[in-house]
């Protein structure tokens, strides 16, 4: 007996995968404030992993997505969703991750038209994140962190010493400054980018492929304060300014918008490290009050936990303005 998947059965049962199934493989979040005020029968809201608010309803052939902001880039069924969320990934690679979902019991109740998918694919295996693979950092690293950005050598050496800052090569072309993520297990497996110099005298600001985690930077003595912060470098900002009043803390990026998972490793992570206070160091502007709004509902049940808002300075966007050169 032939118990090949059909390619085509396959691709509709993704297109017709629900959007919490999706959600949580990709890291969205559903906004309950944007569909209160967007409302709309049959349309839903979401925010990706890097803030932007997505619309979501059901067309003739599956799922799709657009920005709710109509003057952003991007839109389709999910399989165009991971490759938006994955640049470079190929329609293989949304493919499979998406079987996870399949795998994890997400699979849609098909229309009587629509084909079924073949028994096996919604038994298959769901794979572990795959390890990202990390290098040296590249050459000009601790130059730009120091001269460009501010960072403080002490805190470069802090940060190198914990492995909080490597290299990566998303491709052959070069390699990239890269601030790995971990999951609870300790294994990388996404990191934040800055790519090598380019033509313009900027550089490439990027994410790895693979699944988010958290960034992670100890104290350099005991602490139970957590800071919690939108970006590696503004991490390393914080970590500077900390040090320099004595205030040791661990320094957590979650690298843009935290979805489901990286709130639960939040208070994971705060829990098995004994954390008292929990300061909430997001961008002062509307995503940062967001974002910080967000993870402050999420741990406010937390027993023995004080979350606290940690905004910028006045005159600063983000805690890496205050630090910059």
């Amino acid at each position: 007996m032939n118990t090949t998947t059909n390619p085509r059965q396959e691709l509709d049962a993704l297109r017709h995968l629900p959007p919490q199934g999706v959600a949580d493989l990709l890291g969205l979040t559903h906004d309950q404030a944007a569909q209160r005020r967007h409302g709309g029968a049959g349309y839903t809201y979401w925010h990706l992993p890097d803030g932007t608010l997505i619309t979501v309803r059901m067309g003739r052939s599956g799922w799709v997505w657009h920005p709710t902001q109509r003057d952003d880039d991007g839109g389709g069924d999910w399989l165009a969703l991971y490759q938006h969320l994955h640049p470079g990934a190929t329609l293989g690679h949304a493919r499979k991750a998406l079987r996870q979902a399949l795998a994890g019991g997400h699979a849609a109740q098909q229309r009587a038209s629509a084909p079924l998918l073949a028994p096996q694919a919604a038994t298959a295996t769901v794979e572990p994140p795959k390890p990202l693979k990390l290098c040296e950092p590249p050459a000009w690293a601790v130059d730009y962190l120091q001269r460009e950005r501010g960072i403080p050598m002490s805190t470069i050496e802090h940060a190198l010493m914990h492995a909080a800052v490597s290299g990566h090569m998303p491709d052959l072309k070069a390699v990239h400054l890269a601030f790995p993520h971990s999951q609870r297990d300790q294994t990388v497996t996404w990191a934040e980018l800055r790519g090598p110099l380019e033509a313009d005298g900027t550089r490439g600001k990027k994410a790895s492929r693979g699944v988010k985690g958290l960034w992670i930077l100890p104290p350099e003595g005991e602490s139970r304060h957590m800071v919690v912060t939108e970006g590696a470098i503004k991490g390393l900002a914080l970590h500077a300014r900390l040090a320099q009043a004595s205030k040791p803390a661990w320094i957590v990026s979650t690298g843009g918008n935290p979805g489901q998972h990286q709130q639960q490793m939040l208070a994971w992570l705060a829990a098995e490290l004994g954390i008292s206070t929990l300061a909430l160091a997001q961008d002062g502007d509307d995503p940062g009050h967001h974002q910080a709004g967000r993870l402050a509902a999420t741990l406010r049940d937390a027993r023995g936990l004080k979350v606290v808002r940690m905004a910028p300075p006045p005159g600063c966007k983000g805690w890496d303005d205050w630090i910059s050169p």
